[in-house]
């Protein structure tokens, strides 16, 4: 164990996910990241940085020439220099120090000693390590700060043994036969690009995303190429036969059917037609989720309809910090003596207080990610949900205040440009979160005290 002193600042960032093959890299936030880097490089007394699992994305990358590794081709790619710039002169200040957990998507890091090399000489880490565990002195007393990435609390992304390349759980394999081999086909139909899937949040939601996309692809279809057509022309009826039928004499406006009493039938067979198929679309639809849902509560794990990755983990964590079991990554440690759980993984930032049965208290926090999701919003009516973008950058920081331990969670605001049809928009609008500002501060959204 880590005993920092009272000035130390810990800082957790986890998930940011950089790198990967055209059309697979997610990473859309090098200069928050940099600006990050050089805040802490400023800052007075000693700060660790903790790069809490899944800092680089491996299993976005395919070949590697040779005389590269992933971390080293990922590293020189123009639009990154700066950002890693930023963290060789954070590390060079005085009292700053690297270290590098590992996660699901940057395993490589511990079975390739390459990768570790190359990033030793690039002088960027100073320590591997699978968890970290740290006390500060605050108050008299040292508190407890542990951390690991979080995908052991996952079982299909659990790492047996992090040295063997051959250990590769399902997730792995989801990344590299999926969604790896799918993002580069990029668009295509005018509302469904793959090379978004991997930002669908959560992962369980890339069937919901996929279906809507189609849907509102499709409503959108008809309404542009059918329906506002028909309505074109149905105007353009209604004022010929209106100055027909004034001409004729037959009166004003419910008159003019009188004067083109074929096509006045034809407009309304189409109307008719049109609902009965809106009446067959609208049952299909509604036979087909229905159908979906059952389906989803029959796999579900527990019965439920919709698993939650983010609570399943925190539900862990509850037992660990109650001493009910041990860390996956410190089967040696009383979970008990633990102030504050840091993990990551689930890409969903949060902050809760525990209060354990002798009457201690704990704080668990996750750390997020530092990438755009995109998230489901419900619409206005009954349908597919409407998947709205938003930028996630979050890290967490714990320091000693007051003869207490402090536990915060950052965000980073930016604004996502929106990527919707016009029908998704009408569907969601009051409905979507709103987007910050440009250019606006980072800011503490959540804290607690142990």
């Amino acid at each position: 164990m880590l005993e920092l002193g009272s000035d130390t600042l810990v800082v957790f960032v986890s998930d940011s996910h950089i790198g990967g093959d055209p059309g697979c890299d997610g990473f859309e936030s090098p200069k928050e990241f940099k600006d990050l880097f050089e805040e802490l490089a400023e800052r007075d007394g000693p700060v660790e940085l903790i790069l809490a699992g899944d800092f680089f994305d491996f299993l976005q990358i395919g070949e590697v020439p040779a005389g590269k590794d992933r971390a080293s081709l990922t590293m020189d790619r123009p639009e990154y220099r700066d950002l890693f710039a930023a963290l060789g002169r954070f590390r060079e200040a005085g009292g700053k120090r690297v270290v590098y957990l590992p996660g699901n998507h940057d395993a490589e890091s511990f079975w390739n000693a390459g990768i570790q090399e190359t990033l030793r000489e690039r002088e960027l880490v100073d320590e591997f390590a699978y968890r970290y565990l740290a006390s500060v002195e605050a108050g008299g007393e040292r508190r407890v700060i542990y951390c690991e990435h979080g995908n052991q609390l996952d079982a299909a992304n659990t790492v047996e043994d992090y040295h063997d390349p051959l250990d590769t759980p399902l997730g792995h394999h989801v990344v590299m036969d999926f969604t790896r081999r799918v993002a580069p086909f990029g668009r295509i139909t005018g509302g469904l690009d793959l090379s978004e899937i991997k930002m669908v949040y959560p992962l369980v939601a890339i069937p919901r995303w996929i279906a809507g996309r189609y849907f509102y692809d499709l409503l959108a279809k008809m309404v542009s190429y059918l329906l506002l057509p028909l309505l074109v022309a149905y105007l353009v009826y209604r004022v010929v036969a209106y100055y027909l039928a004034v001409s004729a004499g037959f009166g004003g406006f419910f008159g003019a059917d009188r004067t083109l009493p074929h096509v006045h039938e034809l407009f309304l067979d189409v109307g008719i037609f049109a609902l009965v198929i809106l009446l067959i679309f609208g049952v299909f639809f509604l036979v087909i989720r229905h159908a979906v849902r059952k389906t989803a509560e029959s796999i579900s794990p527990g019965g439920r309809p919709r698993y939650s990755p983010a609570e399943a983990s925190r539900e862990k964590i509850r037992s660990i910090l109650n001493g009910e079991t041990r860390p996956p990554m410190d089967r040696d440690l009383d979970p008990t003596t633990v102030e504050v759980f840091v993990s990551g993984h689930t890409h969903l930032p949060s902050l809760a207080e525990l209060q354990r049965p002798d009457g201690s208290s704990a704080v668990m926090v996750n750390s997020g990610c530092f990438l755009r999701q995109l998230q489901p919003v419900s619409p206005r009516v009954k349908g597919p949900p409407v998947f709205v973008s938003k930028f996630v950058l979050t890290h967490v920081r714990i320091f000693a205040q007051d003869g207490q331990l402090r536990a915060e969670l950052w965000e980073q605001p930016k604004p996502a440009r929106q990527h919707l049809s016009r029908i998704e928009r009408l569907l969601s609008w009051g409905r979507r979160p709103p987007q910050p500002p440009p250019n606006a501060k980072p800011r503490v959204v959540a804290s607690a005290t142990v």
